[in-house]
């Protein structure tokens, strides 16, 4: 159970990065699919957590 609550948690943290990035970025094409493609991993980890499967966050692997 703790472990969906953390993922939920990221999940959020992107989804609110992903419009954060959206408000305050620049009029480019780039930075708006940076702030789509953030924001859709926070919604994807947030839906996998609500079905209990891996999200692709987690499945990135272990970073440096």
């Amino acid at each position: 159970m703790e472990s969906r609550a953390i993922t939920i948690g990221i999940g959020v943290f992107f989804a609110v990065l992903g419009v954060i990035i959206a408000f305050t970025a620049e009029n480019g094409a780039l930075s708006y699919l940076a702030a789509v493609t953030v924001g859709g991993l926070g919604i994807e980890a947030i839906y996998s957590a609500i079905r209990n499967r891996r999200s692709l966050i987690s499945r990135i692997g272990p970073l440096p």
